[in-house]
């Protein structure tokens, strides 16, 4: 059972605590977009931290925010 969005809205990074913006999906349109961000994550499967630079993952519809389990970001520039 997915997270209701109110819920996403609450989320913050653990590493900086910065908002994270809701992932893309049904019922959600073009996500939310943080304070400063100037992305919004076009993945449903995890949550971006653009400031941090680290992905989190989201399995069976739960937030992983470990950061154990966050891996980096590709980079934006060529």
């Amino acid at each position: 059972m997915p997270l209701p969005d109110w819920l996403f809205e609450t989320l913050a990074c653990p590493k900086c605590k910065n908002p994270l913006p809701l992932p893309l999906g049904e019922g959600r349109g073009e996500g939310i977009k943080p304070p400063g961000s100037t992305s919004v994550n076009p993945h449903r499967d995890e949550l971006h931290c653009e400031n941090c630079r680290l992905a989190y993952p989201i399995r069976g519809g739960v937030p992983e925010l470990l950061l154990e389990e966050s891996h980096p970001l590709p980079s934006s520039g060529s």
